[in-house]
Parts: C-alpha cells; structure tokens; sequence
C-alpha cells in the first residue's frame, strides 16, 4: 500500500553551458516508471488549483517546466506532504492511490506530466472520502 513516503522528490540532470540549459529526460533511466503518457498544463486562471483526485493505477511524474507550482500529496491515513516545484530540473513522483492537488502560483507556470497509463476516465477518484475510504479499507 502506497503511503506519503513512496512520494520522492528528485532532481534530473541538465547540462549548461554559455548559450543555457538542457535537461534531457532517458525514459528507461530518469523515470522510475514505463513512460505511455505525457501532457502539460497551462494556462490555469481564474482557478489556480488543480488535481485534487487521485489514481487507482497511475503513476504520475510532475516537473515544472516554468512557473512556480506548490504540490500537496496525502495518503489517506493522516500522512500529508507539500512540495514546490519551481526549477526544470526537480521532479516530485506521485505514485498510484495518493491524493494530490497542485497550486498555480502564477499564471505562466507549466506543469509537464509523465504518467504510466494511457487516459482512463475509471482510473481516477475524485471523491477525497471515497478515497480515504478506499485507502483504509486495503489495510
């Protein structure tokens, strides 16, 4: 059972050099999972929060690209844990049933999105109670 301290924030390599920075991503070696989606999220106004939902299978790897985004993981089963993700270069994985909100901190920012699963609509669970209830009923 997947609790906040499987949540691991870490950082990818980049090279710099006089004419700026390159952090390429290996998805055999920089991701923890087999990579079948990526999307990004941008343009968030009028509503800077997004998330609140978590997954039933997906495992999500969450870099910001630009922008400043605040990340708040919780388990179900009182263990909670915040992050900001303000640099290319830091990556914070999310894995499958952990709840997670993220916060738009200005309205440029962009949040790329690795993930383990195609788009499934029955993937998600966007009811907090049903998902603690779900989290402690598989103890």
């Amino acid at each position: 059972m997947t609790t906040i301290a499987d949540v691991k924030r870490f950082d990818l390599k980049f090279f710099q050099d006089p004419d700026g920075r390159l952090a390429p991503i290996e998805f055999d070696r920089d991701v923890p999972f087999e990579v079948k989606r990526m999307f990004y999220v941008f343009g968030v106004h009028n509503q800077n929060d997004r998330g609140k939902h978590s997954h039933y299978k997906t495992k999500q790897l969450l870099i910001s690209v630009n922008g400043s985004i605040d990340v708040k993981c919780d388990d179900g089963m009182g263990g909670v844990g915040e992050w900001q993700l303000n640099q290319p270069w830091k990556a914070l994985y999310i894995p499958e049933m952990i709840w997670d909100e993220q916060v738009y901190m200005n309205h440029n920012a962009v949040l790329l999105v690795l993930s383990n699963t195609n788009y499934n609509l029955s993937d998600y669970i966007e009811d907090y109670e049903e998902f603690k209830r779900l989290k402690n009923e598989s103890k």
